[in-house]
């Protein structure tokens, strides 16, 4: 099995991963601008980490950081990768990385709101998958700028209640929203 590393990236390469694979990779809708992402590294709320295999990137985490609390915004094997079990693996060094942290709070589309089957199996077989890397499903779930999200835990230390759960998850995106644009796009149930 080959070794991987997580490295972080610069603004320079994150802009490169935006525009080579983010933009490919994910809905318009689902996709910050840059011009966000770049402001929130800037002000210390930002981490993004490569996925490296024999100096070749093979993935790529987002996370929106607020002290101790993390939101893992963007998580993606890149496409030849895929199906390799290393998101499995850089899925499970991030857990291992972040091992001190508070709690780490996944989006993942919600299937249920989907009309598409194509896009609804994909979201299904992204939900098993971070199931089986023993993410727990809180039960919590957020419609973000008109995307419906189940709102999943990836246990660091102890799970949290739901009510807390909406409280981090409103406290990380408070961090790079401001009250009116959260108040119009945010909705958590």
């Amino acid at each position: 099995m080959d070794m991987i590393e997580i490295r972080q990236l610069d603004s320079r390469q994150l802009s490169a991963v935006y525009q080579d694979y983010m933009i490919h990779d994910f809905h318009a809708a689902e996709l910050k601008p840059l011009r966000m992402m770049l402001d929130a590294i800037g002000r210390g709320e930002y981490i993004c980490l490569g996925c490296f295999m024999q100096e070749m990137l093979c993935g790529y985490a987002m996370l929106v950081q607020v002290g101790a609390d993390l939101l893992l915004d963007y998580f993606a094997v890149i496409g030849k990768y895929r199906d390799s079990g290393i998101g499995s693996r850089f899925l499970g060094m991030l857990r291992g990385q972040f091992a001190d942290a508070d709690s780490l709070l996944i989006e993942s589309e919600n299937p249920d709101y989907l009309e598409n089957d194509a896009e609804r199996q994909t979201a299904e077989r992204r939900l098993r998958f971070y199931a089986r890397c023993g993410c727990q499903d809180t039960g919590v779930t957020a419609q973000v700028f008109g995307v419906e999200y189940r709102i999943l835990e990836l246990p660091v230390g102890k799970l949290h209640s739901q009510d807390e759960i909406r409280a981090v998850y409103a406290k990380l995106y408070h961090s790079f929203l401001s009250a009116p644009r959260y108040n119009r796009h945010m909705l958590l149930r």
